[in-house]
């Protein structure tokens, strides 16, 4: 048989079935200048899970990599007898471990990374990844006593840079709370939800700010928030950028994305603060490096670059990225990022219904404006990711997909909603009559529905938030995205939060809306694919495809739902080359 037909076991109707040999035949495939010492591999493995529908398993399958492709899937007897003449060497690294197709996270962003990761976090809930720890914390004295501590922790002429409060859990904090701490030593608190700031009286002092009525600052209470926010961050950049801090903290999220067995990443949109600096930074990062353990995909940020440059010449841009891709980071063709309501963790999303205490959400692009950039970037064919949390905000933004479909009909344009903190229910047929897609972060589910049960939205929205039942029964494509570090960067994590809805309360919130273990684990691989439109390259184990693995120590539909966020990692394989994590 012909090494590049493809060895595929028949077609079987049940759902699963079990593997006993998984082979990876890895190195140069008939490429001209290959040596053929020690270039193909058989590996073997206890199950593999293909995430294919056709052949979800099989008693064994051998899959032969050249170039980091995956060329052919059989039983090992016929795979070894194959590649008899290449003299393959056989490895059982992987003989009692279960390979699935090589996570994918979506939705994250480096910058957030590079810029939080120093600080000294203060948050509700513990936070444990490799080479940060933190305690979680919660009331106000509780949150006052443990900042005054890391104050008094600092030499002099320190900054104090905090990240992960919450008001709705370590109450209000003002400008005057800061100065009372620290009324020389500049002082900022960066909220849960990166939206927001508060600084004190030194940090005013500092860059000399003065009170210029932006709707979205309190100037008095030192409180930036949302687009309030950009008259703030110019200045704090240059602190928070320094080669030495950032492209260390690029560093350490390289190994906290690698612990979680991701092997492709995405941007959630590149160029939010100063396109230029971030991308001088990334080319200059480890994730930049052949030795970095996964590949980065880049999704251009429409609205920040729209704003610097207008609309028409950011989508000229855009269309000039590709002219800087690298081996290891590639800008996503004709895709943009663009924004409609606040953010979930400041309850600052759009809602048709309101807040209980009656303040309002907030848009980051007045809908107006979003339809004009959405109008632009749909005639030319662009797939438009759009950051929306509130249901008036996709009521808002599917208003504008529908205009946009009846002007200029597409079909699958794969306009995908980001975060998707609240819908009703109706809204999900909508979305699928669209042909609009779902990024979710289920995550929210696990660390807010308990309080805003008590605040902001009341027990009925809590319980329904991130509604993934109704979204997968009306047929939406659906992928998991932790927007670290709005969530840890752990897909097992996120699609456990998914399945059992279970809260930081230990409650089950709105059990309906749970949904079932596959399309959790599609949700972070071939769903995922689809979504960055790579599907034909990575999501799936077949024939053609890149060989990316996870490599896991338990069988994920062998083990009970409420421990699949701890079934250990053992590492990945990218492109066919084995990485084991190896933690600090």
């Amino acid at each position: 048989m012909p090494l590049s037909t493809p060895l595929l076991l028949p077609n079987r109707k049940q759902p699963f079935f079990t593997l006993t040999a998984f082979c990876l035949l890895v190195g140069c495939w008939l490429l001209a200048g290959c040596s053929n010492d020690n270039s193909t591999t058989i590996y073997t493995a206890k199950t593999i899970i293909t995430m294919d529908s056709e052949h979800p398993r099989a008693e064994a399958v051998a899959v032969a990599v050249a170039d980091g492709k995956i060329l052919a899937i059989g039983d090992l007897d016929r795979v070894q007898a194959a590649v008899a003449d290449r003299s393959p060497k056989v490895d059982t690294t992987f003989a009692n471990k279960v390979i699935l197709p090589g996570f994918i996270e979506p939705h994250l962003h480096p910058y957030l990374a590079g810029i939080l990761l120093p600080m000294e976090f203060i948050t509700p809930h513990d936070w444990n990844m490799p080479g940060k720890q933190a305690k979680g914390v919660q009331g106000r004295e509780a949150y006052l006593q443990r900042l005054k501590s890391a104050e008094q922790k600092l030499d002099k002429g320190d900054w104090l840079w905090t990240w992960g409060y919450h008001p709705y859990f370590h109450g209000k904090l003002t400008r005057q709370d800061l100065d009372n701490i620290s009324s020389e030593r500049p002082i900022v608190v960066w909220h849960r939800s990166f939206h927001e700031i508060v600084v004190n009286s030194a940090v005013i002092e500092e860059f000399e700010l003065e009170d210029n009525q932006h709707p979205q600052i309190n100037f008095a209470e030192g409180h930036f928030f949302e687009n309030g926010l950009y008259q703030l961050i110019p200045h704090l950049m240059p602190k928070l950028t320094s080669p030495f801090r950032y492209l260390g903290a690029l560093s350490d999220a390289r190994d906290i994305i690698h612990a979680g067995g991701i092997t492709t990443v995405s941007d959630g949109a590149f160029g939010t603060m100063d396109f230029d600096k971030e991308w001088l930074s990334l080319r200059f990062s480890s994730w930049n490096r052949n030795s970095s353990p996964f590949r980065f995909m880049v999704l251009a940020d429409g609205k920040g670059l729209g704003k610097a440059m207008g609309n028409e010449q950011a989508k000229a841009f855009i269309d000039t990225l590709s002219e800087k891709n690298t081996d290891k980071v590639t800008f996503l063709p004709k895709q943009v990022k663009l924004f409609a309501d606040g953010a979930a963790y400041s309850l600052l999303m759009q809602m048709s219904e309101g807040y209980l205490d009656g303040h309002h959400g907030e848009w980051l692009m007045p809908p107006e404006d979003l339809e004009n950039a959405m109008r632009l970037y749909w005639n030319d064919g662009f797939q438009i990711h759009i950051h929306v949390n509130g249901d008036l905000g996709l009521d808002t933004t599917l208003d504008i997909v529908e205009k946009l479909q009846q002007e200029f009909p597409r079909t699958d344009h794969r306009t995908t909603i980001h975060h998707f903190a609240y819908a009703r229910p109706e809204q999900a047929q909508r979305m699928a009559s669209l042909g609009v897609r779902v990024s979710a972060n289920p995550y929210y589910v696990w660390a807010l529905a308990d309080k805003y049960a008590e605040v902001g939205l009341g027990p009925e929205r809590a319980s329904h938030m991130v509604p993934l039942k109704s979204v997968i029964e009306a047929g939406v494509p659906l992928s998991f995205h932790s927007d670290f570090t709005m969530a840890p960067v752990q897909p097992l994590l996120l699609a456990w939060a998914a399945v059992t809805r279970l809260t930081a309360d230990g409650h089950i919130a709105g059990p309906e809306e749970r949904i079932d273990l596959d399309h959790a684990l599609r949700a972070i691989t071939v769903d995922a694919a689809s979504q960055l439109q790579m599907e034909d390259a990575i999501g799936t184990l077949e024939v053609g495809k890149k060989a990316d693995f996870t490599v896991l120590e338990q069988d994920p539909y062998e083990t009970p739902v409420t421990e699949l966020k701890d079934i250990p990692i053992w590492g990945t394989v990218l492109e066919g080359r084995v990485q084991p994590i190896e933690l600090k």
